[in-house]
């Protein structure tokens, strides 16, 4: 499944795993990935980026600390309700 843009920039300045981040982000935001539904996992982003697992665990970890996601265990990372987002100026 490709998105916005699948393509990271690595002369952007911006480190790889919050590229990967925003991308996702943006997917979420564009009702891509519903409240209550699960992102792609480590292994799905790191394949799908061309980047290492821990590259894919520290988008992860930005979207939940941003509120996007939170961990649900044997299900992975999963999408919060829309009322725990930043507001998109602010992100």
């Amino acid at each position: 499944m490709t998105s916005v843009s699948d393509d990271l920039d690595d002369l952007s300045g911006i480190p790889r795993y919050l590229q990967v981040a925003r991308v996702i982000e943006a997917e979420i935001r564009a009702g891509q990935w519903t409240p209550g539904n699960a992102v792609p996992s480590r292994n799905q982003l790191a394949e799908r980026f061309g980047i290492a697992r821990e590259t894919a665990a520290r988008a992860h970890g930005w979207l939940a600390r941003s509120g996007y996601l939170v961990p649900v265990p044997g299900v992975g990372m999963v999408v919060t309700p829309a009322n725990r987002w930043p507001d998109e100026a602010s992100s």
